[in-house]
């Protein structure tokens, strides 16, 4: 699988777990550290999430950041 693929995937998997849990996306932002900004061009594949912004992302959505990242490895 291709690093853009892995990407993508990663992506959509972050954003469907926002929508699911009902997250305001500024909250999520706060929570990982990163501006609004920065977690849109992360959501739209413009930029890539950092480990460390999964796991925070995970951590407050209350799901492990291994969900995010299945089949990446």
């Amino acid at each position: 699988m291709d690093r853009n693929q892995i990407n993508s995937d990663i992506a959509r998997r972050v954003n469907s777990a926002i929508c699911e849990a009902g997250a305001d996306v500024r909250i999520v932002a706060r929570a990982a550290d990163i501006t609004i900004s920065e977690l849109d061009d992360r959501l739209n594949g413009r930029a890539e999430f950092q480990i460390d912004e999964l796991v925070h992302v995970g951590g407050f959505l209350r799901i492990p950041a291994t969900r995010f990242m299945k089949e990446a490895a």
